[in-house]
């Protein structure tokens, strides 16, 4: 109802109207792209040989990236897909490094890795023995592979050698040689290597000998000194006198 100023009544403005406008709501929805982020590997570790491991590779992104292994050494062949790497009774063959690729086409892959080394007991792998004559120097040779790094000793029968005026017992790496300095008869046979680590011990034979030689023919060498014309005239000076 619609009063004057007075308190009279007033008659209603039928010209007058109220338009409502609808108001319209817009929601955007946004994907958001985030490249694929590594946040959790594995630590390097050393295990022996027969064992199992479980590698972890843990990521973050969107879309949550696909995780890929890879062993690098010798042949970088492809591996299972996934976050845990599971290697049922690991051998040496399967020491390495070890790739861990998280990707997810938003931008390049991440990539950690993480070492695996195996321990496993000695094994010799190369030996070789020594033909000498007497009065020479004959030399025996052991080679053998293990991880940890071996140790090696030399025996002679039951006897172990050490290093002396008449032998010597070089060591480099996984190699070792037994050099006899002056052969002698006596010297002649068998000869032990025998490689060692906390795993475990290998031993092999390896030989000195002679065989008869008999020789034909002896060239003795020949020196040749040329006298130049300077020292020809010294001679013949001193000649003179």
């Amino acid at each position: 109802m619609c009063m004057s100023a007075a308190g009279g009544r007033c008659a209603a403005d039928e010209s007058l109207s109220l338009t409502v406008f609808p108001t319209h709501v817009s929601l955007l929805c946004f994907s958001l792209s985030v490249p694929p982020v590594i946040y959790k590997v594995s630590e390097d570790i050393t295990i022996n040989e027969g064992s199992n491991v479980t590698l972890t590779c843990l990521a973050n992104g969107r879309p949550d990236p696909s995780i890929t292994w890879r062993l690098l050494n010798p042949s970088a062949e492809a591996l299972d897909v996934g976050e845990y790497l599971e290697i049922s009774g690991i051998v040496r063959s399967q020491a390495g490094r070890y790739e861990c690729k998280a990707s997810n086409d938003v931008s390049a892959p991440d990539v950690k890795y993480v070492s695996v080394v195996v321990n496993y007991p000695p094994y010799i792998k190369e030996v070789r023995s020594s033909e000498t004559p007497v009065g020479q120097a004959g030399v025996l040779h052991c080679e053998a592979s293990a991880v940890p790094q071996p140790e090696f000793e030399w025996y002679r029968d039951e006897r172990r050698l050490s290093s002396s005026q008449s032998v010597s017992i070089q060591i480099s790496g996984s190699r070792t040689l037994l050099v006899v300095a002056n052969v002698t008869e006596d010297d002649y046979g068998n000869y032990t290597c025998v490689a060692t680590n906390r795993l475990g011990v290998h031993n092999a034979s390896v030989f000195l000998y002679s065989e008869n030689h008999t020789h034909t023919h002896t060239q003795s060498d020949t020196h040749t000194h040329t006298l130049c014309p300077l020292s020809l005239y010294l001679v013949s000076v001193l000649l003179s006198f």
